[in-house]
């Protein structure tokens, strides 16, 4: 046993080092987390979303969540949703009470999720007092434009649904011979929704109303109460 301990303390050592990362052969290529922050507004609770800016290389234009990469001073996935969002947005970190976390969500695209939910901290701002976040001093290198769409609005909107197809097909290297068990003619399908909330001009879809579905079909009945 004396060598299998000193294995176990040289794993231990070792896997300290440095944080796990994702494997490139994995189907995960990327991760992130977002923050559904909920601001108060004149008539209610507002979530808040970004319009991404155009000079951004990666889906430019689009609607988004607050969010980003996992750095490595952040303690957890949580606080980099907070430390992003404080940094995209312009402002302090303490202006945001976390309230929990979120499904996470697998996109097809390998880009892995890990939504949080906060809210605008009302013991220092002030409850009832509606956020002027138009005023903020948002990074225009990454964001183009901030909106919020009321709360009310939200938990009774129905989404526009489409559909898209995955193929996935084995090439000509791959070694049937060794898995005489799979069907050589038969390759992978599959099928999933893609919701659109469209709210005034703006169109809200892809991985963004994916989380908002999944916050809305788990929060919704809840959420109508204070709407």
């Amino acid at each position: 046993m004396k060598n299998l301990h000193a294995v176990a303390a040289w794993l231990k050592q070792e896997t300290c080092a440095r944080r796990p990362r994702l494997d490139s052969t994995g189907v995960v290529t990327r991760t992130a987390s977002v923050l559904l922050l909920l601001l108060p507004g004149r008539e209610g609770p507002e979530l808040l979303f970004e319009v991404r800016s155009g000079k951004l290389g990666w889906q430019p234009g689009d609607i988004c969540f607050p969010g980003g990469r996992r750095e490595r001073g952040d303690r957890n996935f949580a606080a980099a949703a907070v430390r992003e969002a404080s940094e995209e947005l312009g402002v302090n970190y303490k202006d945001i009470q976390l309230c929990g976390t979120l499904d996470f969500f697998a996109a097809h695209n390998g880009f892995m999720v890990y939504p949080f939910v906060g809210i605008w901290n009302s013991e220092i701002n002030g409850d009832s007092i509606p956020v002027n976040y138009k005023n903020w001093n948002y990074n225009r290198d990454e964001v183009a434009e901030l909106f919020t769409v009321p709360l009310a609005w939200l938990v009774n909107a129905e989404p526009r649904i489409g559909t898209a197809h995955i193929h996935i097909k084995r090439k000509e290297d791959f070694p049937f011979e060794l898995v005489p068990q799979l069907d050589p003619h038969k390759d992978f399908h599959q099928e999933y929704p893609i919701y659109f909330y469209q709210y005034g001009d703006k169109v809200i879809w892809g991985m963004t109303a994916a989380i908002l579905h999944s916050f809305l079909d788990r929060f919704g009945k809840g959420l109508a109460q204070f709407a």
